[in-house]
């Protein structure tokens, strides 16, 4: 099972957001990195098909039109950046909320098993009666997530779903995601940008430079020296970590007389 992209496109009026983007998502985790701006929240919108991209999709050996409303709907979760906040609902609620396709006027003892599920393993139980507009930043986007995860989608994207959240929520979101992502054989794409954690958990990853693909593969392959000198104008070492992960070590701003011929990579 693959999500195949090809010459895929996106402008705003005269200004290309992401121009010739051509790869493959398999079922597994896919990061993408890049500085601000280079089109990685533009390409997860045209994955979702919230912005009108050209170009070929195809997703199970079937050619996906934009006008495929129903193959959006129900197969893809999608998390944006930030989240409503200012809802009077409960946390339970909105959760339940990920089920909508499948929600009518009762719900189903298996629909609220499927949702305590969810907020057992988020560790979110003792928010559940919580509303909304009582939570934090990171409390807001755990629920966002769960509310993604619930239906069990084929395809999971998250923008940045790190923002707002302390190193122990990463881990357990990240946890959480890598499980499910194995488990469920789903496709989940992962704008990121921390390099190190992208590293451990991402089997592929696509760096995006001023809206076009800069490389992409496993860690190993991108995550090197002359990637983060062209791309992120910094000087660093490369090595691999107790777990067998790429770990970079940054020492700081290159300078431009450095060049990437110093870098002998």
């Amino acid at each position: 099972m693959s999500l195949i992209i090809e010459d895929l496109n996106f402008s705003y009026s005269n200004k290309f957001g992401i121009k010739h983007i051509s790869t493959k998502f398999d079922n597994s985790i896919t990061a993408i990195l890049g500085p601000n701006g280079s089109g990685k929240s533009t390409l997860m919108k045209c994955l979702t098909n919230l912005f009108r991209w050209n170009g070929t999709m195809i997703y199970k050996d079937r050619r996906i039109a934009a006008s495929d409303k129903e193959f959006f709907r129900s197969r893809l979760s999608y998390l944006p950046q930030s989240a409503q906040s200012d809802s009077t609902i409960t946390v339970f609620e909105a959760i339940l909320l990920g089920l909508i396709n499948s929600l009518s006027f009762h719900v189903t003892v298996e629909q609220e098993k499927a949702v305590e599920s969810i907020i057992e393993s988020l560790e979110l139980t003792e928010l559940s009666g919580h509303r909304i507009c009582e939570l934090s930043g990171g409390q807001l986007q755990m629920v966002s997530l769960a509310q993604a995860i619930v239906k069990k989608p084929e395809i999971l994207i998250l923008d940045e779903p790190l923002n707002n959240l302390d190193v122990h929520r990463q881990f357990s979101l990240l946890d959480q995601v890598a499980s499910l992502t194995k488990n469920s054989h789903m496709i989940t794409i992962i704008v990121m940008h921390d390099i190190n954690l992208a590293a451990r958990y991402a089997e592929n990853i696509l760096i995006m430079n001023a809206g076009e693909v800069y490389s992409q593969g496993s860690p190993k392959e991108v995550i090197t020296r002359r990637m983060l000198h062209d791309i992120y104008n910094i000087q660093s070492e490369i090595y691999t970590g107790r777990f067998g992960h790429q770990v970079a070590e940054f020492i700081g701003i290159s300078k431009e007389s450095t060049g990437c011929n110093a870098l002998n990579i």
